[in-house]
């Protein structure tokens, strides 16, 4: 019994990374956090969003406990989140065969692959991501606050939540 206690306060750990790293706490990297396979590998660049504003603190927050929130889809342990920088947030498959990034930059918001991803990554992947472009819809779009205190402010000519969505290889349920 005290062998359970133990696992479960090292993935409690784990699990907590990305929330300590978004308020401050950086995650050095060790022989616990496994690196996808091509974690050097050069990017697949998987949509970008432009966008007229971002707020990339407030935004950063509000993605990472999202991401937080999706590690246990479908499964419990099935990706990691993690903070790799002030401006790029990281989900590691558990299968450690590719990760995705999304990077808050100043023209808006870019998704990268990085590594040789597996069947069951990309399924998952598409999943994830789906609900993360919810998500910067509800950002950019939601709610009773004005255009200019927005985390977010998307570009008015093109509909770049769509179009990113039609890149992705499974469609949204």
């Amino acid at each position: 019994m005290p062998q359970r206690k133990s696992n479960s306060l090292a993935q409690n750990r784990r699990d907590t990374s990305l929330a300590a790293s978004l308020f401050g706490k950086k995650e050095k990297d060790g022989p616990s956090s496994p690196q996808p396979q091509a974690a050097a590998s050069v990017p697949t660049r998987l949509f970008n969003i432009p966008a007229q504003s971002i707020k990339p603190g407030g935004l950063r927050v509000v993605l990472g406990f999202h991401l937080i929130g999706l590690q246990n889809t479908p499964d419990q342990g099935s990706w990691k989140a993690n903070q790799a920088s002030d401006t790029v947030l990281d989900m590691v498959f558990r299968d450690n065969s590719a990760k995705f990034s999304i990077t808050l930059g100043v023209e808006g918001i870019s998704v990268d692959r990085y590594g040789t991803p597996s069947l069951p990554y990309l399924l998952q992947e598409s999943v994830i991501l789906h609900s993360v472009l919810d998500e910067i819809s509800s950002i950019a779009n939601g709610g009773d606050i004005e255009a200019k205190d927005r985390l977010l402010q998307l570009d008015e000519s093109a509909d770049a939540i769509e179009e990113a969505r039609s890149t992705l290889p499974a469609r949204k349920a």
